[in-house]
């Protein structure tokens, strides 16, 4: 099985397991899962004309934000990933998670960038838990940002 779906089946067996009264399930009490689906018609101010395409898990538990981004269909050259602040949906906002993914050659697929860190400040927990945080991945063609999601709340 590709890591890209471990991972996926992994995320829906802990938002089953949250959701279960059973205290059977070992996860962890206040375990946040946001999804994005990330493509170039996202990608402002300006969409971007791309077949390459992803989805980033990103879990928060007390000060802890974990992410997992997947390249789902080929991307060329990544060069910089990250969670920004969502301003207007015309508008690249500030970046507040730096994922440092490792660059990738043409034609890339599989996990772009996995890891964790505390968060500096609750500041990217609430934009996340407002709707108003996206998963953006850079290439070298697109210094912009190639592909790009908003973080939704899936428990």
């Amino acid at each position: 099985m590709r890591a890209p779906r471990v991972f996926s089946v992994l995320a829906l067996i802990a938002v089953i397991g949250v959701s279960c009264k059973d205290e059977t399930t070992g996860i962890p009490a206040g375990l946040e899962v946001y999804t994005a689906t990330l493509n170039g018609a996202n990608e402002a101010p300006t969409p971007v004309t791309t077949t390459a395409t992803g989805t980033a898990i990103v879990t928060v538990l007390g000060n802890q934000v974990t992410w997992k981004v997947d390249v789902l269909t080929a991307i060329d050259s990544i060069s910089a990933g990250h969670i920004h602040r969502r301003a207007a949906d015309s508008v690249a906002g500030n970046v507040q998670v730096n994922f440092a993914p490792a660059p990738t050659g043409i034609g890339f697929t599989g996990t772009a960038t996995v890891g964790s860190a505390a968060a500096v400040h609750d500041s990217i927990v609430a934009l996340m838990r407002e709707g108003r945080a996206y998963v953006n991945i850079h290439t070298r063609a697109h210094g912009g940002g190639e592909i790009r999601g908003t973080l939704v709340r899936v428990q």
